[in-house]
């Protein structure tokens, strides 16, 4: 079973995004895969909520 991120990492990947970080740049920062990056902010942003809210 793959690994979850807890809150406080989707926290952060939204903050880094706000800051203006590449995906890429996410996951190298993170230690984690820029389609993990990718995927969190899918569903981020298919829940209705607005990334510049965070």
């Amino acid at each position: 079973m793959a690994n979850k991120l807890d809150p406080i990492d989707i926290k952060q990947i939204l903050v880094l995004i706000n800051d203006g970080y590449s995906n890429r740049k996410i996951g190298a920062t993170l230690g984690i895969s820029r389609n993990t990056v990718n995927n969190y902010v899918h569903q981020f942003n298919s829940s209705g909520y607005s990334i510049s809210l965070v």
